[in-house]
């Protein structure tokens, strides 16, 4: 039996952890389940070593052998999370999932990568007021792009979208979505800029590398495309919370009270939209999806999750740069 349970491979569930700066117990979370992980005596830098390699390629034996944790302690852990339902379960036979059970897991998934990216240090750093200026001001920006770029993912889908419903809808939202970005440009004319300035204002790469994925998502992955627009209608600046908390952090940087009310106009216009609501309007009528497109699709927006990550990333690194260009500038020719 113990040999049996040494070459048990485990791979857990996808999750995500948030690491309080106050010292508080971690938090790991699964889908909509939250758990508390207590300390007692061990790193945590040496759980979450082990943790890393409960990824269905190492066995018990392999995981004790490289972080030197006994065996016993490596299988009771594993049990733990087994009993809590945390270990991913194949079925090779299931070929077609149930519509209404992948919508309920994307809703989970969607819900716990929104928190996730919601933890980003971006976040907690403007909140403290830990960056200079130009981080809030960049942030603004690069929500223009973002905002700018809908018309260019939008019309990719609809271009290699082979379902006559689905293209219909696509279209639909493109209709509504293509023009928007002008509501973040006069946020940011308020705040200073020119309406040049900010129309030849050049995306920084990690906008660039979110835009990019999206595109290549939809060329290749209508239903990952679908799913998508459930993580990115739904992020921090994209609902009315976040708009408002921007508002809030705009007036603690001092620029213009009021000065984000048309973005804020925009989100609002997205809320009632319900964009968050594509896919499924898309699946309505559907009784299953292949298991195949919903492995594909999944892998898709968990991608997108961490194109977030980049793009925030992005952010802070270069508008905490004093060096740099505000707005950044395309380098041409003659600049050489």
């Amino acid at each position: 039996m113990l040999k049996r349970d040494l070459e048990f491979r485990p791979r857990l569930r996808h999750c995500t952890f948030f690491v309080p700066s106050s010292g508080d117990d971690v938090l790991m979370i699964v889908g909509d389940q939250h758990f508390q992980l207590e300390q007692h005596g061990a790193q945590l830098k040496d759980f979450l070593n082990l943790k890393r390699y409960l990824d269905g390629r190492h066995t018990i034996q392999q995981i004790s052998e490289i972080t030197h944790v006994t065996p016993e302690d490596v299988l009771g852990i594993v049990n733990a999370f087994a009993e809590q339902g945390l270990l991913r379960e194949e079925n090779s036979e299931l070929e077609n999932i149930p519509v209404d059970v992948f919508l309920k897991q994307i809703d989970k998934s969607t819900a716990m990568w929104t928190e996730q990216i919601g933890y980003h240090r971006l976040w907690s750093g403007l909140e403290n007021q830990e960056y200079r200026k130009e981080v809030f001001l960049g942030l603004v920006l690069e929500t223009y792009h973002y905002i700018n770029s809908a018309s260019r993912h939008i019309s990719t889908a609809i271009a290699h979208c082979s379902d006559p419903q689905w293209k219909r809808l696509l279209s639909e939202y493109l209709a509504e979505e293509y023009d928007h970005a002008w509501m973040a440009r006069d946020s940011l004319i308020r705040m200073g800029l020119t309406k040049e300035e900010v129309e030849n204002a050049h995306p920084i790469i990690g906008t660039w590398s979110w835009t990019n994925n999206l595109c290549e998502i939809a060329r290749e992955d209508t239903l990952g495309y679908l799913a998508c627009t459930k993580l990115f209608e739904a992020r921090g600046t994209e609902t009315v919370e976040g708009a408002e908390t921007l508002q809030r952090l705009a007036e603690a940087y001092g620029y213009p009270k009021d000065c984000l009310e048309p973005l804020v106009s925009h989100v609002r216009t997205d809320v009632e939209a319900n964009h968050t609501g594509l896919l499924e309007e898309a699946l309505e009528g559907r009784k299953y999806i292949p298991a195949e497109q919903a492995h594909r699709a999944v892998n898709n927006l968990h991608d997108l999750k961490h194109s977030f990550d980049q793009y925030n990333d992005g952010i802070i690194l270069y508008y905490s740069d004093v060096s740099n260009y505000i707005p950044r500038l395309k380098v041409d020719y003659f600049s050489l």
